[in-house]
């Protein structure tokens, strides 16, 4: 390749020639073209716009341009886009590196491009295959109107509603079960009116989507809300009030103290000098606590308008996503009169952009009295946005259950539906042939059935005809307003959940105001798996401690500090007289390290007047308070220098370089220039900075390597969290290099953290020791309690945790995970090997105990590491070996193990399994398990928002699954049991007449009673069973764990109550058909001497079938409240006014048919006797198994109704003894001791 730029075009090709290069600092390198310069051409910028209206691009032009000198080193400059713009500069785009000093050439490829803002960024192609996200600015007149940063959240438009609504609908396979059986009845093979098959299925769907409606139009006015925020915006050089839905990628908003930000932007400068800012995301991860934002340094100088109006270029960066915490690209400006480093050529100058430079949509400005902000991302392409897509459905394991018990139906359905139509075609065969023997005989009178014609001549009509009869009206063997009673009910659960106020704390903000913090059901459908979960999954930090750090002791120049019990230790050995200089001088860079590497923001507490360390770490917070008290205090923290008093005197250093802590790196580090040279201090992960010390024997000498490893090993036993502290003198050179490198890393575009991550590990090497931190993480409340009450449930709890192994075995201990009679068995590995072995040997361990104590495994991240990487028999043996445990540690695991530990419990033991965790890193583990739960604790919202139900503190997850989980379980189970009840007994009494109808499909019941069965009269009954029942009183529940228990070995879901509800129902139906029968099969004289006919046959089944599924129900509720009487009554009642809407109004009936039917006592007979005689044996079976084979329930049950008996018959004496003593004064009756009472 030549050493010199061609340029390629279809003209004769130019002479080559050199391009001139400038840095300009910060590494951001210009390279500057004259009007002379053979790469002078017209063309637009490099990004092709994709917004509509954008402008017609030119075609660029591929030139080949020196690559950077670290391209063959690192791999990651694989070259650059240039383009030319009409004014000239020569404009170098990278593709996933950035420009530097020209030495060797290379070619690129460029592409056709759109000059402008437009209504959103465009995504392009760079190359070598990778694409990134461009946005031009300024924006274009044209596009200022156009409405590119419009939200919307709803499902539906007015125009949608209706075929969306419908189609989401009939996607439930028994919405078109229902839907065949209506249509079926507009053939007319059926007997019944349309509107009896049509009003039940119209009213379950209008009910759904009156629903939907409603929490649509919820979203609505959210979004019409957010749609409409008036926002300034700087086009022109005049500030200009427009909407916030017609905010453009490009624009430059000028955003004010307590604003919140409607778009991702790019901050461009701000009220202070260097360009920082303030600002707070409760919106986006939850943390109340401030954090600090930067602009683009050669931009920070620019705060007027007419400055940042004059801006142009553009930002190419990462393709819109959800990650709310990285964010990588470069912004191109081009050099203005107003720009900070102008210069009389034309250039741009290009600077990478970070995450610190971004400002979040939702995000609020504060602590800052302004700031100027580029546009990025618009609308949907905002990252908030971008997270509000559902995550996978969860399905519980009772709606698993309903799915089978309704294809039992189904098959229920299939047995009457063949039956009938067999015994029908039997019937009309022998009719059929008959009249064909009587069509010779007696040619002008064949029919056998006068009264009804003669039989269908065409077979296989006749059979189809009598398939769709008895399919239409057998549809009712499946309970529809089941599936809409069921809905209701998990929301009014959930609701009990949310106001149950022993679920609920009250916490004080930093302003003195008051926080109520209530419980939380992100998903209703999961509410009764709560009463059958049998492992929980718990991380630790934040989940079963406080997660309110305190610091404990400090271990520095080989001793331990105890900085608790003696406040401000560090500082009285610095000021003891006869310390060593050289010891002084390693606490004094102990205490300079805690102090300046950290994120913490210091600022003033307004009513106290006190300094105030907010970070997202709480870990810095309780450092920086504890060696405040030794005299090295923060004091302020701009962009590029801090403060800080060491032992009464001012210090102030340059921040060079900030390494931040990842969950990768698990350290972080910052570069800064000292009066005694350049010094990095580095703090992290015992495991990681003891891995990066120097080997050198003067610098970290092996007995204080020891020393420290004992101080490590005392902490960890005591269940602190331990970091090191380490340093390194830097040389100059040394720093030019790596910042070199860094810079490099930092422009890159996509694995941006990868590549800052491997810079990182050639500076953080060779450190020296100075120290280790020790933290106290207490335990929440009643944590201990809540543990052993659980483990009582048979609950299996695995204790998920990234902390050394001493401190997660100290902290099961301190928790009652692992009780001090329990064997502790621990699995570490350094192999795959090694691991099979030790699992085998640990197996056969396991076996060879007979003294009946527990076990309790402790396994590390590393053999987890050889467990899941190796063969599935690996997994086997660890899975065997964990539930052979009565409690599992799980130590250092990394989030994706959790999750992986997880799914290995769940898939294979098909159980119920429950994650709770309060971080970002437990979210993989809350959407592995069946059921998440989230602590809303100090790290923030994500995995409050990811989990499925969420709440203040551990100890609320006991009443949570044993209360509200349990009562879950037994209410829908008895809905469930119930509905199918009522709908089997409803229909089955109409196959049994056929065997009198000649299976002719003639309905046993008058048709609205048919209709209303299901979705009047017998829906409220069940609907508030489920709402109100409960066996149990809670407090009794929290005294004997034995009660939950039983429901996970199946008491309120089983085969024999399955089975018991279906002989049930075939009995109820057979009684109240014979019954019927035996009185009316010859007709009864009514009040006027005339026999009874067809409808009051029907009103003599329909009610006493209706009286008796309701006192089945009353026989099954163990809780009756006002509540229950009124819909038990009102059932009654609406079925009396229907039957006088029939015949007076409808006029469905013959007239009198009301009067004639309740004037006969055959009918009150039936109405009495038929309830008693079909529930005797339901009756006696719930007496002879209470008390010949009680379950702890009834025993419960039955210590809960003598203790409300004596209460209410203690209550009654006192009041006849009050009475007795009415003469009394109210001082001698207060005298008197509660024993002298009868």
């Amino acid at each position: 390749m030549s050493s010199s730029p061609n340029l390629h075009l279809s003209s004769p090709q130019p002479q080559p020639q050199q391009q001139p290069y400038t840095e300009v600092g910060n590494g951001a390198y210009v390279v500057s073209s004259s009007p002379h310069s053979p790469l002078h051409a017209s063309t637009k910028s490099l990004a092709h716009r994709g917004a509509p209206g954008g402008g017609a691009g030119t075609e660029a032009v591929d030139v080949t341009i020196p690559a950077s000198p670290l391209s063959g080193s690192l791999g990651r400059s694989r070259g650059g886009k240039v383009d030319e713009d009409r004014s000239n500069p020569v404009i170098i785009h990278t593709t996933t590196g950035s420009p530097q000093k020209p030495k060797s050439v290379k070619s690129f490829r460029s592409h056709r491009s759109s000059r402008g803002g437009g209504a959103g960024g465009s995504q392009n192609g760079g190359g070598d295959g990778e694409d990134y996200y461009t946005v031009n600015f300024p924006v274009r007149s044209e596009d200022y109107n156009k409405v590119s940063n419009y939200i919307r959240t709803t499902k539906y438009t007015l125009l949608t509603f209706v075929p969306l609504n419908l189609f989401h609908q009939f996607r439930r396979f028994y919405n078109i079960y229902f839907l065949v059986g209506a249509l079926l009845v507009f053939t007319g093979a059926s007997g019944l009116n349309p509107v009896t098959q049509v009003f039940p299925l119209f009213v379950v769907l209008a009910f759904s989507a009156v629903k939907e409606a409603i929490e649509d139009y919820s979203r609505y006015k959210a979004d019409r809300a957010a749609n409409n925020v008036p926002v300034l915006v700087i086009r022109g050089g005049q500030k200009q009030e427009i909407l916030s839905m017609h905010i453009q990628c490009g624009d430059i908003m000028y955003l004010e103290k307590g604003d919140k930000s409607p778009v991702d932007a790019m901050i461009i400068s701000t009220a202070y000098e260097d360009g920082t800012c303030f600002i707070e995301t409760a919106e986006l991860d939850g943390e109340t606590n401030l954090k600090r934002r930067s602009a683009v340094g050669e931009l920070a100088g620019m705060n007027s308008n007419e400055q940042v109006a004059s801006l142009s270029g553009s930002i190419h960066c990462e393709q819109p996503n959800e990650r709310l915490t990285s964010f990588e690209g470069r912004v191109h400006v081009s050099s203005t009169p107003h720009h900070p480093n102008h210069t009389t050529d034309k250039s741009e100058h290009i600077h990478p952009l970070s995450m610190t430079n971004l400002l979040l949509r939702g995000a609020t400005l504060r602590n800052t009295e302004y700031a100027y902000a580029l546009v990025i991302y618009t609308g949907g392409n905002t990252k908030i946005i971008k997270n509000l897509k559902k995550g996978k459905a969860k399905r519980s394991t009772m709606e698993k259950r309903l799915n089978w018990l309704v294809c039992g139906a189904f098959v229920f359905n299939i047995v009457l539906l063949v039956s009938s139509v067999l015994l029908e075609w039997v019937h009309y065969s022998r009719i059929f042939e008959e009249e064909q023997r009587r069509r010779v005989e007696v040619p002008g009178d064949w029919a056998v059935e006068w009264y009804l014609g003669t039989a269908d001549q065409s077979k296989s009509t006749h059979i189809l005809n009598t398939i769709i009869s008895f399919f239409v009206l057998y549809t009712y063997v499946i309970p529809i307003s089941l599936f809409v009673t069921i809905e209701l009910v998990r929301l009014a659960q959930a609701k009990y959940m949310q106001w149950d106020k022993q679920m609920r704390i009250t916490t004080e903000r930093l302003d003195g105001t008051l926080n109520k913090q209530k419980m939380k059901a992100n998903n209703s459908n999961l509410n009764e798996d709560l009463g059958a979960v049998q492992y929980i999954f718990s991380d630790k930090t934040g989940t079963l401690t406080q997660n309110d750090m305190r610091l404990h002791s400090w271990w520095v120049c080989g001793e331990v500090l105890e900085e608790m019990k003696e406040p401000g230790i560090l500082r009285k050995r610095l000021e003891e007289g006869g310390l060593e200089e050289g010891k002084k001088w390693e606490m004094t860079l102990f205490g300079r390290c805690l102090s300046l590497c950290h994120g913490v923001i210091p600022s003033v507490n307004e009513t106290t007047g006190q300094l105030i360390y907010e970070s997202q770490s709480p870990d810095d917070s309780a450092l920086l308070y504890g060696i405040g008290q030794s005299g090295f205090v923060l004091k302020k923290r701009l962009k590029d220098r801090i403060e800080i008093e060491v032992l009464g005197r001012m210090e102030q250093f340059e921040i060079l370089q900030l390494l931040d802590f990842t969950s990768d790196r698990k350290r972080m580090s910052v570069v800064v220039r000292t009066p005694e040279g350049l010094h990095l201090y580095c703090k992290g992960a015992d495991n990681i900075i003891l891995g990066r010390l120097a080997k050198d024997e003067e610098k970290n000498p092996r007995q204080m390597l020891e020393n420290a490893d004992r101080a490590l090993q005392l902490f960890a036993e005591e269940g602190l969290r331990t970091l090191c502290v380490a340093w390194k003198k830097l040389e100059e050179e040394e720093w030019e290099r790596f910042k070199e490198e860094y810079d490099e890393a930092e422009r890159t575009v996509g694995e941006r953290e990868k590549a800052v991550g491997e810079a990182c590990e050639l500076i953080e090497r060779d450190l020296e020791l100075l120290g280790v931190t020790a933290i106290e993480d207490r335990l929440q409340d009643e944590v201990p309690e809540t543990i052993e009450y659980l483990l009582k449930c048979d609950i299996r709890l695995w204790l998920l945790t990234g902390d050394k192994r001493e401190t997660a075995i100290n902290i099961g201990h301190s928790s009652r995970l692992i009780e001090h009679d329990m064997r502790t068995l621990i699995l570490e590995a350094s192999s795959e090997k090694d691991c099979a072995e030790k699992m085998d040997a640990m197996a056969r361990e396991i076996d060879g105990y007979r003294d009946g104590r527990r076990n309790a495994l402790v396994v590390n991240g590393e053999a987890l590491a050889h467990v899941f990487t190796g063969s599935p028999e690996h997994q086997r043996k660890f899975l065997d070996i964990g539930v052979r445990c009565h409690s599992v540690i799980c130590c250092r695991v990394t989030p994706l193990q959790k999750a992986l530990v997880v799914k290995l419990v769940k898939t294979n033991l098909k159980c119920v399994a429950l994650a709770i965790g309060d971080g970002a890193n437990d979210v993989s583990m809350i959407q592995a398990a069946d059921i998440g739960v989230g602590i809303a604790g100090k790290e923030g919202t994500q995995a409050v928002r990811a989990a499925d139900y969420s709440f203040a503190e551990f100890r609320f997850l006991r009443r949570l699954l044993t209360v509200h989980g349990r009562y879950s379980y037994m209410r829908l189970s008895g809905l469930i049991y119930y509905s199918f009840y009522k709908n089997l007994t409803f229909i089955t009494v109409q196959w049994w007449f056929g065997f009198l109808s000649a299976w002719s499909g003639q309905t046993v019941y008058e048709e609205i009673f048919l209709t209303l069965f299901n979705v009047i009269f017998t829906s409220l009954p069940p609907l508030f069973y489920a709402i109100f029942e409960r066996d149990i009183p809670d407090d009794l529940i929290a005294k004997h764990p034995q009660s939950y228990i039983q429901i996970q070995q199946g008491q309120y879901w089983n085969l024999w109550s399955i089975l018991s509800t279906l002989a049930s129902s075939l009995w109820h139906s057979l009684a109240i058909f014979g019954a019927v029968y035996f009185i009316h099969h010859e007709g009864q004289a009514d009040i006027n001497g005339r026999s009874t006919g067809y409808w009051v046959q029907c009103y003599l089944f329909s009610t006493p079938l209706l009286v008796t599924v309701l006192v089945r129900h009353g026989l099954g509720t163990g809780y009756w409240n006002w509540v229950t009487w009124v819909v038990l009554v009102g059932s009654l009642l609406l079925n009396l006014i229907s039957m006088g809407v029939v015949e007076v109004l409808l006029r469905a009936v013959e007239r009198g048919t009301f009067e004639i039917g309740h004037a006969l006592p055959s009918y009150w007979m039936l109405m009495v006797m038929m309830p008693v005689f079909c529930c005797l044996p339901d009756f006696a079976a719930m007496y002879f198994r209470r008390h010949y084979f009680p379950r702890d329930s009834d025993i419960l049950r039955e210590e809960a109704y003598l203790k409300k008996s004596k209460t209410r018959r203690a209550g009654r004496t006192r009041k006849g003894d009050e009475e007795a003593h009415g003469n009394g004064t109210e001082m001698e009756r207060d005298r008197l001791p509660s024993s002298d009472l009868p």
